[in-house]
């Protein structure tokens, strides 16, 4: 027995993914040089408010390496700042700066757009099918 790839919902889902994020990232890269790693944290950070990059690494579903390099780049750029925990030193907190806050004000119009332009392509009821069918799923695979 082998698996079709071509039906083989990770695959696909990965795939889609992939294609999707690539995609997107010409928004925030070719006008505000960030990243995907940079993006999903700055829009981590705009959706959730202060976090730890621990916080960060389940909310982006990153490593915990890829985040570290995307904090050091968005504090070096001036988009989010960091804050010491008085509770736990070790683990400060991070929050979008008034430059990070203004520049997440400027993708999300672009980001908006794109993404229906995106959707466009599905009726309506395609597109509500897709939301159902994720909450399904999603709500199958968390503990």
């Amino acid at each position: 027995m082998k698996i079709n790839l071509d039906t083989f919902l990770p695959y696909q889902l990965t795939n889609i993914a992939t294609l999707v994020s690539n995609d997107f990232a010409k928004v925030y890269k070719r006008e505000f040089g960030l990243n995907i790693p940079q993006w999903r944290i700055l829009a981590n950070l705009a959706q959730y408010g202060q976090s730890t990059a621990k916080q960060l690494c389940t909310q982006a579903d990153m490593d915990k390496s890829t985040v570290s390099r995307a904090v050091k780049a968005l504090i070096t750029k001036g988009f989010i700042c960091s804050k010491v925990n008085e509770q736990d030193k070790r683990a400060a907190f991070l929050m979008l700066s008034d430059e990070g806050e203004a520049l997440y004000k400027k993708i999300t119009p672009e980001a908006l757009a794109w993404e229906a332009q995106l959707l466009n392509t599905l009726s309506d009821d395609e597109r509500q099918q897709m939301m159902s069918i994720f909450e399904k799923l999603k709500h199958q695979l968390q503990p």
